[in-house]
């Protein structure tokens, strides 16, 4: 007599809510679609155990829409012509469907090596009707990053960018979002499509900056409500029970990386904070951007390697930057060289192990300048504190005084080898340097930085002002100033060559840093204007003759140099080095109408990558009203 397990026809995809109950594991041959357990938090979403109520609520909705007839419906989708791509631009006729594929294969060609997070099945154009239909999010943001840079045909733009304005309008309502949706907000924050199109101004500012933020911000808020942190940790099974695994680990990998970037960027919070990646995570944990072919671009390497370096940047912003009390007492005190000295171990270990990568040079030179940065912002925290304790120490000695403007000349007059941070100021300079010379030398402007994410623009950025700012202290020498300029003519130059329209971020910035420099050159460059060349006889390049003022009245004992600054308040101007805006506005207007900082050590600590009024609380304690200090 047959048993009842011979007698009972296979049952109905939807019937078999665990891969371990489908007819499969016990021997039974079954081709019908088969349905895993899924989790309320969005369709398709995979969960491992029933938690709450609204899971329960997610496997009835599983089963009553994702039974046989979407199957069949899925199945019919893929099969049908591309001729009638199911698609709103092109059934509304703004754009052909020809179109949509050439721009779909200049992302896949020029975009999508910088930040490989896409699906190759979503490059494919064979797979378009598909992607249209279930991947509209994704689709949409790579056609309006594709075709921001199509100067000559602005209305592609146009229509792609309304679009896609509508369906982020729609992810911010609580409208559905999946996996895709988290993956198109990402690629938005990275190359901010919008601003680059807009009239931002022909000045770059920073207006990019709160695209970046809020894109990024969504794509956190919807990854947590699906659940895509579950995959920062390696769970066995994670393969058969969701088939979208590697998907989901790699996009919520790359919503850590995304975060931490801009945020400290900004200084602003990070978005994510629950336990980051862990620091197990290996090119293993991400298949998807596993070479396919001999030749092929090892992707995983590299997203190891950005995941680790991201890794050192969240650390070393948590420990130096995030908490302006303790970076104010860490000044004074000298407590941050410990740090410092820990992080720059981690820094060269990390060149160590990936420095040798073997890659396209420009990729190659994306994560060396990535790690020129992490040096310049490790170290730029000794520079500054150096310039505060000197302020300190010689405003307690002159309390009894009146107030007298910004002195940062006396900060290095000794030179810069006297001071006892002298090894982290030359890493900070070096890495400044470094990461320029890189843009100019390795960096081809109209076949590699032109496709970048922002943030390679910025680091650019961020290295010319702070190489300004060093040589408005007295920090270089004529040598070194004259090699300082114009390596950062060079970049300036490259930058405007990458820019595709007036309002391209190689264009805006190029124009930031040209206005900037522009005030150098318009000073009487004499060889007494810097200090470091006047007072140190055995740096080479410096002037040995050091003459002093021998004017009734004046100290006798006082060098020239002491009494003409090159830090004189237009040339220096008060803003951190990374606060974009504040960096427009001086290249742009100076210190015309502007009050000046009351005491040097608010002027000076304009150099923090932060908000530089809160480095003041313990200085102005007795204020009540904290606005009169932004």
């Amino acid at each position: 007599m047959p048993s009842m397990l011979d007698m009972s026809p296979a049952p109905g995809p939807s019937t078999y809510l665990d891969p371990a109950l489908r007819p499969e594991a016990t021997g039974i041959a079954y081709t019908g679609a088969g349905v895993t357990r899924e989790s309320s938090t969005g369709s398709g979403i995979q969960f491992n155990e029933l938690q709450n109520p609204s899971d329960a609520l997610g496997i009835l909705a599983q089963i009553a829409s994702n039974g046989d007839t979407a199957y069949l419906g899925n199945n019919m989708h893929q099969t049908f012509g591309q001729g009638a791509l199911d698609y709103p631009l092109v059934r509304n006729g703004r754009m052909s469907l020809q179109r949509i594929i050439d721009l779909l294969q200049r992302y896949k060609q020029h975009y999508h090596p910088f930040f490989p997070i896409v699906p190759a099945a979503t490059l494919d154009a064979n797979n378009l009707s598909r992607t249209a239909s279930q991947e509209k999010h994704l689709l949409t943001s790579i056609l309006v990053i594709a075709s921001r840079d199509l100067t000559e045909e602005p209305h592609i733009f146009e229509a792609c960018s309304e679009h896609m304005r509508a369906l982020v309008s729609a992810l911010a309502a609580g409208g559905p979002g999946n996996v895709e949706a988290v993956e198109a907000l990402l690629l938005l924050a990275e190359w901010t499509p919008y601003t680059s199109s807009s009239d931002a101004g022909q000045v770059g500012r920073g207006e990019e900056d709160r695209e970046a933020w809020m894109h990024v911000g969504t794509a956190l808020r919807i990854g947590y409500y699906l659940g895509l942190d579950r995959y920062s940790f390696a769970v066995r099974g994670d393969d058969v029970k969701d088939p979208q695994w590697q998907r989901k680990r790699l996009v919520w990998t790359a919503c850590y990386i995304s975060d931490r970037q801009i945020s400290i960027r900004l200084g602003r919070a990070f978005w994510s904070r629950g336990p980051g990646p862990l620091t197990t995570l290996r090119k293993e944990d991400f298949p998807m951007l596993q070479p396919r072919a001999p030749g092929d671009e090892d992707f995983a390497s590299i997203f190891q390697a950005t995941l680790e370096l991201t890794l050192l940047f969240s650390n070393v912003h948590d420990v130096l930057y995030s908490n302006p009390g303790n970076s104010m007492r860490s000044h004074l005190s000298g407590g941050y060289i410990k740090y410092i000295d820990d992080f720059r171990s981690a820094i060269y270990g990390w060149k160590s192990v990936w420095g040798t990568l073997t890659c396209s040079p420009n990729l190659k030179a994306t994560l060396l300048m990535s790690y020129d940065y992490l040096r310049l912002y490790t170290n730029a925290f000794a520079f500054h504190a150096t310039v505060k304790r000197a302020l300190s120490q010689e405003q307690a000695t002159e309390a009894q005084k009146v107030k007298r403007d910004p002195d940062v000349q006396r900060v290095f007059y000794n030179n810069v080898g006297a001071v006892g941070d002298a090894r982290f100021i030359y890493e900070g300079l070096d890495a400044a340097k470094s990461l320029l010379g890189m843009c100019n030398t390795f960096v081809d402007p109209e076949t590699a930085l032109r496709y970048m994410p922002l943030r390679f623009y910025l680091y650019c950025v961020y290295s010319a002002v702070f190489l300004y700012r060093a040589r408005s202290a007295g920090v270089l020498s004529t040598d070194e100033e004259r090699t300082v300029t114009e390596m950062v003519q060079v970049t300036v130059t490259r930058l405007e060559r990458s820019g595709l329209g007036s309002h391209h971020p190689g264009k805006r910035y190029s124009q930031l840093l040209k206005l900037l420099w522009d005030k150098v050159e318009r000073k009487d460059h004499k060889r007494h204007n810097s200090m470091a060349t006047l007072t140190n006889p055995y740096r080479p390049g410096s002037d040995m003759n050091l003459t002093t003022a021998d004017t009734p009245g004046s100290n006798t004992n006082t060098p020239i140099a002491m009494q003409t600054s090159p830090a004189m308040p237009e040339t220096m101007g008060d803003f951190s080095w990374t606060d974009l805006e504040a960096i427009g506005n001086f290249a742009v207007n100076g210190n015309s109408g502007l009050a000046l900082p009351s005491s040097d050590l608010e002027w000076w600590s304009g150099f923090l990558p932060t908000d530089g009024s809160s480095f003041m609380m313990d200085s102005f304690s007795g204020l009540d009203d904290w606005s009169v200090l932004r």
